[in-house]
């Protein structure tokens, strides 16, 4: 069986966890089935609970009420805020499900962005990609409201950019992180050749350190 792009690239960067796809479904979305595999929330929990639990290969459907961080059900398009700035927001309407699942080990079509769980190197490989491909510095935003929910999801598909995320507090402090991960979200028509050079990036490096182990 061949190896999807995205197991390639998680080997690629020697990731510990799946990359989690991301896909939005609307309720003009009838037509859509979505499979049986894809299971609601249990219980209330962060979303950046969820990106965690998609990563280890679990299948997501979220929908609106099932966070327990209010800022989330703000951030991805299921509330109206009039007390937050809402750059960082997701705004479409008649949002229903938010899936969430491992992409590289299940390839939905039309998904809507990619989220990796990183260490610093994986980041300055991506961003080494990302300049040799569009020739321009990656523009990041972050710390502007909060973390997951905002930095590497609603940023990236509404804006359709790259962008990285230090996390906010709780993702920390709840311990659903480590001190040494960061998350980088891609948005799907700019996975294909990221993920290319990405992967020659991480190839021309190991060549290099093979031949300064030779010498």
């Amino acid at each position: 069986m061949e190896i999807n792009k995205f197991e390639k690239l998680k080997q690629a960067l020697n990731l510990k966890s799946d990359l989690i796809g991301v896909k939005l479904i609307y309720e003009h979305n009838k037509n859509i089935g979505i499979d049986p595999k894809f299971k609601e929330a249990d219980q209330m929990e962060r979303y950046c609970e969820y990106i965690k639990r998609a990563s280890q290969g679990e299948f997501l459907k979220i929908k609106k009420g099932d966070f327990s961080c209010h800022t989330a059900d703000i951030m991805l398009g299921f509330k109206e805020s009039e007390n937050l700035e809402l750059t960082m927001r997701l705004e479409v309407k008649g949002l229903k499900y938010i899936l969430l699942f491992p992409i590289n080990k299940y390839l939905l079509e039309n998904y809507d962005s990619v989220i990796l769980i990183l260490n610093p190197l994986d980041c300055m490989n991506i961003i080494e990609a990302y300049v040799r491909l569009f020739q321009k510095p990656l523009k990041i935003m972050c710390g502007a409201i909060s973390g997951v929910c905002s930095e590497v999801t609603a940023y990236v598909i509404k804006r359709n950019e790259v962008n990285f995320s230090f996390l906010c507090p709780d993702s920390r402090g709840n311990g659903v992180f480590s001190d040494c991960e960061l998350l980088c979200g891609i948005p799907a028509k700019m996975t294909n050749d990221l993920i290319d050079e990405i992967i020659k990036i991480t190839l021309e490096r190991k060549a290099t350190e093979e031949l300064v182990i030779s010498t």
